[in-house]
């Protein structure tokens, strides 16, 4: 049902060759890895979990029913099949029997359902609740109306589990991919409670288990020897240390010296910044696909923020074009929500109001040149970058409509703070594909989006975004999705898409083969190393 909306994606970028980076000692010997994050995860609770903190943990110590395949196409991982009933509302799971939890107990279908009742429950406050609301009575259970033993999730078996739904759901089987579907184990989360995550306490059964967690200073994973993906060939990587490093440039540093494997999230600067060296074996840049948009976000209730007017001056005053130039990563402008490489990416955008008409706007509502005009707090989450983007986004709203901005560069913890309380009257959102489907992206915004951090709500677009992901007719899909994405940007103005970019980074002489997939998902079991390094 859902590979019909897939999107076939142009080819991974081939590593590209460039200067050599010299390093007498690699920290990470043999089958050992080394990386870093420039914050903690949040959270490792898996049903809680929302940025790549802790994805790039998460995933390669968990799994879920299915996988996306090369071609972004829902293939088998620990179901290792499924059955669609003719009316497209009953999916029903086989549970491959081979798999154990790393405390050696087998995983059975009940695992999913408490996991997925768990997600539902309103105590937990997932952001990501709403997943799930097309399965039959989750919306209801989820709001309190409802019992669990209602909602359409049913074990028929240790091995069988059966989900109903209450409409058809093009894009269904992309969802148990997504890290906040994976198993839990209910047994151990109510004898630990909240220390469950803990290392000496969490029970997985990916690739890798948590061994060590010393927040501020590093991760540290170990091959889990029980893993069923494993095989007598596989060449793998025994251990990770995942340094936990906030400074930008040490880290630079660290890769330069050859402390470090790989750096991700490189830019252009990064790679002018490698003086080259003698002939030999030398750092390499990647790029990899990234299906995510970044967008400036407007706080609707903020003050002269209510008028959609004064949002559309504001988005006029922003010029798209130069921030490819201003963040020298590759970014390329956004006038349209949906990225590239997906189903309903509309390229040429809507036409958008002119900096005359964004001043005049301003006139009208009694803020002629800024004046009177609230000073906004704007916030932004940490990336390679965020403080040139804050500046430029300060200095447009300042030069061009004399309205005064305060940037905070925030860690993801005060940004959801930040965003959540409505200290941020405008804020820079990131939304990376969760599943490679246009439904994802639109459904950020409805209503009951824990994901929607704009307190806007529209019933009009509600109605669209679930007409078009209750349908297999594609003309009529993205109609829905057209007329919902003009009342986002233009009508209402909720959001500003800023730009696109790809994922770069840089690989040490070390790494032969690393891959990121389009959902910013980074499976070390994939990692392979130089023979000649001692892998």
């Amino acid at each position: 049902m859902g590979k019909k909306w897939v999107a076939v994606l142009t080819a991974v970028v081939p590593l590209v060759a460039v200067t050599t980076l010299c390093a007498s000692t690699w920290a990470s010997d043999g089958k050992s890895l080394r990386f870093r994050l420039s914050d903690d995860p949040v959270t490792l609770d898996w049903n809680l979990a929302s940025s790549s903190h802790e994805t790039h943990v998460i995933m390669n110590l968990m799994e879920g029913l299915v996988e996306e395949g090369p071609d972004l196409a829902p293939r088998p991982a620990l179901a290792e099949r499924w059955e669609i009933s003719p009316d497209g509302k009953t999916y029903t799971f086989t549970i491959r029997a081979d798999v154990t939890w790393s405390d050696g107990k087998p995983l059975i279908a009940a695992h999913f359902r408490d996991s997925w009742l768990r997600l539902l429950a309103p105590k937990t406050r997932s952001s990501y609740a709403s997943f799930l609301f097309d399965i039959e009575n989750a919306e209801a259970y989820h709001l309190g109306t409802a019992h669990p033993d209602q909602v359409g999730i049913r074990v028929l078996s240790e091995q069988k589990l059966q989900v109903q739904l209450r409409r058809v759901v093009p894009h269904f089987l992309h969802l148990p991919s997504f890290w906040v579907t994976f198993p839990i184990r209910t047994d151990l989360i109510s004898k630990s409670e909240k220390n469950w995550t803990s290392p000496k306490k969490l029970v997985t059964l990916g690739p890798y288990l948590l061994s060590e967690w010393k927040k501020g200073s590093h991760i540290r994973l170990k091959k889990n020897p029980s893993y069923r993906g494993w095989t007598a060939a596989s060449d793998t990587i025994d251990d990770v240390t995942i340094l936990i490093l906030k400074d930008d440039k040490k880290a630079r540093q660290l890769f330069r010296e050859g402390k470090l494997d790989f750096f991700l999230d490189a830019t252009t600067e990064d790679l002018l910044g490698i003086a080259p060296q003698k002939q030999g074996t030398g750092t390499r840049l990647a790029q990899f696909p990234y299906l995510a948009t970044y967008y400036l976000g407007f706080n609707v209730t903020a003050g002269p923020l209510r008028d959609p007017a004064i949002r559309r001056a504001i988005a006029a005053a922003v010029d798209r074009e130069k921030i490819g130039s201003t963040l020298q990563g590759g970014q390329i402008p956004a006038r349209c929500w949906v990225p590239p490489g997906i189903l309903g990416h509309q390229a040429g955008g809507s036409p958008e109001a002119t900096l005359f008409e964004a001043r005049a706007t301003l006139a009208k509502a009694g803020f002629a040149d800024g004046r009177g005009f609230p000073s906004l707090q704007l916030f932004i989450r940490k990336f390679d970058g965020a403080d040139k983007l804050g500046d430029f986004l300060r200095a447009s709203l300042q030069e061009k409509l004399g309205i005064r901005a305060e940037v905070s560069i925030t860690s993801p913890a005060e940004f959801d703070r930040g965003t959540k309380s409505g200290k941020a009257a405008l804020f820079v959102g990131h939304w990376g594909a969760d599943f490679p489907d246009p439904a994802n992206f639109y459904e950020v915004f409805n209503s009951q989006s824990g994901a929607n951090r704009t307190r806007w709500k529209d019933t009009e677009y509600d109605s669209l975004v679930k007409a078009a992901g209750a349908t297999l007719d594609s003309s009529a899909r993205m109609a829905a999705y057209s007329k919902a994405e003009d009342i986002l940007l233009h009508k209402d103005a909720v959001i500003v898409p800023l730009f696109f970019r790809r994922n770069v980074a840089l690989l040490g002489p070390r790494v032969r083969k690393l891959e990121i997939s389009p959902l910013n998902y980074l499976f070390l079991k994939t990692v392979e190393l130089e023979s000649s390094n001692g892998a």
